[in-house]
């Protein structure tokens, strides 16, 4: 088998087909008006070496070397048939990639990513075309084997006509990636010693109610931007460490599939010679066609995902030390109700999905707070109501329950809820950020792959030319968007509007008026939601955004556009409309519905606690209950799948006759965009609580129930029933931690005008004051809502100056940390101790007044070489 061909390599001259676009007067993909020329040299077609495992796995590699390589570690494993995975490893740890080929002779189940793909019947009649699936597939095949990663096929037992592609990365490559994207890995404690007992902050009294609503850090731990030739200074990498062990476990599951799944996301990217305005240059071809979102979109490949790290559920009796991380999370997560393994959640998810958990715990307890509050007013107005005998059976006699005295106290502690839950969330942010060693993360932006330019432009920031799609279609395309979101914005309050403004369809039904209004208005909203989700989406691709955190922050505030007008629409128009008002706007009595009860404040707690408890029952039904009942109807079916599955492998004549990893989370849901709507769905709650909690004083107690039943439920999903994410990293919750500091500015006026306009306790109290002149009780009411508007913002802008975002320690502790890399990891001098001197102290000077300087140097600095130093101890820090 010839390995090369002397032509050009096939991958690179594949044009990307163009397809015609509704708009492409606002920025089509067209030629870029510079003229760039390829240059006609010497490219190769690399065939892929193919060596049969056996009958159902094959090898592929790229190059002769890593054949021979194989060969080698062949032949050396049969020469020690005992010898294991970490035995080999260490024989060849210095023959990259010796570690990922011992893996594949070893049948290694926890390969670092999967790929599947299946070949159909029209597969094969054309597989000879340059386009075709199979051709597609090779091409990205060698794009991977090419970025380094060792592949590996093999037949699904139970369809003959699937196979699933393991990929295995070599630790050269993974700490090549790690250096690239600055992975902050753990500092090895042997390596650096310190007496930081005394600096880490000791816990006081109150530490015992506070440990709930705040991260616990581990301030005796250091880490550095991970480096390749600093490699024994890490956790992981001790000395007493063989370099297999090193290589098998230095980094785990999470961050292997986060580099890994980087190398499979930039693999279409390669380089090329061109001409630029007749200058011969290297540049950086994107080839979209390879790109793999495409080929999954294309069915070339039908599945993608890392592996979970084994079984969710332990044998019966098994210890908690004895269990994969992911049965512990089964055990400590899901069924317990103890406070989360956050630490563990991080280690196995990734820092994106530990965070969000972390935020959903923190804002639950925040609810807690809050929902005490809203108890303790309708506890006092039951007993208020019972002791004055008005408490009855009708909307108005109970609505006293939670419009009375401590409504308006309420109304004030809800707006200083608000921001305080933001401001201590910052706070709580940055010691999770330290914490984590996320807190100099800085992300590396990808260009997207559905991302297109029409020009090239020199790079401001690396002065290369790039490709750039120019301000005015990018200002164009933003317009059209803008306008299509307002337009569609607008049918959401008209279609809310037609509800609210034209009962007449059920308006003999009398009370039950509003029950009705709120139960269609919950249906509207769910309908609606679907469309617009779709719509945001739709019109978010058209923007042509060029990075992942772009797309995402326009996608979050279009959805949340969306979401504010469509769940909050109602609430508005009978907070700020309805009643007198409303007639005055159409000019019509006999079409316009006022209010049902005495004041709107009855119809506002109906539409809120209809719409809010609504949408948490039938998010609890569409995860709970319905999965429940699905599970039970297809009991029998999911047995016999399993049971097939088993028999298969057991009977395919393979070495290892268990049903591999692999097999078993093929079969699992597929992880997409399930983070983003768990926020949206929780930032929405956030909204009906801090705006119109002083109308139900029981949502936060409803949303706090239900929120303590989503954690559980939501460990459950992703420990269980979902393909596991790749472990991304994030910084903070981005974007709606922006959004939720609008929601806590408008809860303010919100809460001031529910209580001075449609609570009935407030409004008898103005009236002592007022009488019967309605002119001046409306100017009371006006000035009740700016003085409790002007008192909450200094409230805020109190607690805000209070509250530092990052607390002194974390700030202390972070500055240690990067003194401490830069003695174990930069070799700089270390700082030496300072003392006071006594004003008269002259033993600087002889009798003579003469100024005495040192006999020798502490520290020898040679600007030739290395520092050196006389490994002592100096401020409390040993570096060895």
């Amino acid at each position: 088998m010839s390995d090369e061909k002397s032509e050009q390599v096939e991958l690179s001259i594949l044009e990307e087909y163009q397809k015609p676009s509704l708009f492409s007067r606002f920025g089509s993909k067209h030629k870029s008006s510079q003229s760039v020329t390829t240059v006609t040299i010497d490219l190769e077609v690399k065939e892929i070496i193919v060596i049969k495992l056996d009958e159902h796995r094959e090898l592929h590699l790229l190059n002769r070397e890593d054949e021979k390589l194989y060969e080698r570690i062949r032949d050396w494993m049969n020469d020690h048939p005992v010898a294991t995975l970490l035995d080999t490893v260490d024989k060849f740890s210095s023959e990259p990639p010796g570690d990922a080929i011992a893996k594949v002779l070893h049948n290694f189940p926890f390969p670092d990513f999967i790929l599947k793909f299946n070949i159909d019947e029209r597969e094969k009649r054309f597989k000879k075309t340059k386009q075709s699936k199979r051709s597609r597939r090779k091409n990205f095949e060698r794009l991977l084997l090419k970025s380094g990663l060792i592949v590996e096929i093999e037949q699904d037992a139970a369809r003959e006509n699937e196979f699933f592609v393991k990929l295995y990365a070599p630790f050269h490559q993974l700490c090549e990636q790690a250096q690239q994207i600055k992975l902050k890995m753990r500092l090895d404690e042997k390596k650096i010693t310190e007496d930081i007992d005394i600096l880490i902050p000791k816990a006081k009294f109150h530490s015992i109610i506070t440990k709930y609503f705040t991260h616990t850090v581990d301030f005796k731990k250091q880490a550095a931007f991970f480096r390749t030739n600093k490699l024994r200074q890490f956790q992981g990498a001790e000395s007493d460490k063989s370099e297999g062990e090193i290589i098998l476990n230095f980094f785990s599951m999470a961050r292997r599939n986060l580099l890994v799944h980087r190398m499979i996301v930039t693999t279409n990217q390669i380089t090329k010679d061109v001409e630029l305005g007749g200058v011969p240059i290297i540049v950086k071809r994107k080839i979209d066609s390879l790109s793999l979102k495409q080929l999954m979109k294309e069915k070339v490949f039908t599945k993608c995902y890392p592996l979970h790290d084994g079984p969710d559920k332990a044998e019966e009796g098994t210890p908690l030390s004895y269990m994969n991380i992911r049965a512990y999370l089964y055990e400590k997560w899901f069924k317990s109700w103890k406070r989360q393994p956050f630490e563990t959640i991080r280690l196995y998810f990734g820092e994106k999905l530990a965070l969000y958990f972390s935020w959903l715990g923190f804002y639950t307890t925040w609810l807690f707070l809050a929902s005490i509050g809203g108890v303790a007013v309708v506890i006092f107005g039951l007993m208020d109501a019972i002791g004055a005998g008005s408490l009855g059976e009708d909307v108005d006699s109970v609505s006293v329950l939670w419009d009375n005295a401590l409504t308006a106290p309420y109304a004030f502690f809800m707006a200083v809820w608000a921001t305080l839950l933001l401001e201590t969330w910052k706070r709580n942010n940055s010691k999770i950020q330290y914490d984590w060693d996320v807190l100099d993360f800085k992300k590396e932006e990808l260009p997207r792959p559905e991302f297109y330019g029409t020009t090239l432009r020199r790079s401001p920031i690396t002065f290369k030319q790039e490709i750039h799609f120019p301000f005015r279609l990018k200002f164009q395309k933003i317009l059209i968007s803008g306008f299509i979101v307002f337009f569609t914005l607008g049918i959401v309050i008209v279609s809310i509007g037609v509800l609210l403004i034209f009962p007449k369809i059920w308006i003999h039904y009398g009370n039950l008026t509003s029950f009705i209004t709120g139960f269609m208005n919950l249906v509207a909203i769910l309908i609606l939601s679907v469309i617009y989700k779709n719509v945001a989406r739709w019109l978010t691709n058209f923007e042509n955004r060029k990075t992942y955190s772009q797309y995402e922050d326009s996608l979050i505030i279009k959805t949340y556009l969306f979401d504010f007008f469509n769940n909050y629409s109602a609430l508005f128009y009978i907070m700020l409309f309805k009643q007198k008002y409303i007639l005055e706007i159409i000019n019509y009595e006999e079409l316009a519905t006022k209010c049902e009860y005495n004041s709107c404040m009855s119809e506002l707690t109906i539409q809120l606690a209809i719409i809010l408890i609504g949408k948490q029952l039938i998010g609890q039904f569409k995860e709970v209950l319905y999965p429940w009942i699905r599970s039970k109807t297809n009991k029998q079916q999911i047995l016999d799948e399993l049971n097939y599955l088993k028999s298969k492998y057991a009977k395919s004549g393979r070495a290892n006759k268990e049903v591999p990893q692999w097999a078993h989370d093929e079969r699992l849901v597929h992880v997409d965009s399930a983070i983003r709507s768990e926020y949206e769905e929780m930032i929405i709650q956030f909204g009906f609580i801090s705006l119109f909690g002083p109308a139900f004083p029981l949502a936060a107690l409803f949303a706090w129930i239900n929120n303590t039943t989503e954690i559980r439920l939501d460990a459950f999903k992703y420990v269980s029933t979902l393909q596991r994410p790749v472990g991304f990293q994030v910084q903070d919750i981005g974007m709606w931690e922006k959004i939720m500091g609008i929601i806590s500015f408008l809860a303010v006026l919100t809460n001031a005008i529910i209580i001075a306009f449609h609570s009935n306790w407030m409004k008898l109290t103005f009236q002592k004051f007022t009488g019967d002149n309605d002119d001046l009780l409306l100017v009371v009411r006006l000035a009740f809502i700016l003085v409790f508007e002007h008192l909450v913002f200094i409230i805020k802008l109190i607690f805000a100056y209070l509250i530092s975002d990052v607390p002194k320690s974390i700030r202390v502790a972070t500055e240690r940390e990067h003194y401490i890399v830069k003695l174990a990891l930069e070799d700089e001098v270390p700082a030496l101790d300072e003392y006071l001197a006594e004003p008269n102290d002259t033993s600087l000077f002889d009798e003579n007044g003469e100024l005495r300087l040192p006999k020798k140097k502490n520290i020898v600095s040679n600007i030739f070489g290395k520092t050196e130093t006389n490994n002592q101890k100096y401020g409390g820090i040993v570096i060895e």
